[in-house]
């Protein structure tokens, strides 16, 4: 099965939240420094997360993005 490049990223930045605290915004920079994913592509590919309701986000300088449900 062959995985697009944006599903892996997709991935990749969803378990990197799960790894987060629970209820801790994380910055898109904190994401994609830690996962090699440009933050240009990843903007795109957490605004389709969010839109399928599985991120929740808040903007500004202490914004970020987390899970809408629990990482389990």
């Amino acid at each position: 099965m062959r995985i697009s490049a944006k599903g892996e990223y997709a991935i990749l930045a969803v378990l990197d939240l799960a790894l987060a605290p629970a209820h801790e915004l994380v910055p898109i920079q904190d994401i994609a420094a830690r996962q090699g994913i440009p933050q240009r592509y990843l903007e795109q590919v957490l605004l389709s997360l969010k839109r399928a309701g599985i991120l929740g986000s808040k903007r500004g300088s202490s914004g970020g993005y987390q899970l809408t449900r629990p990482p389990e």
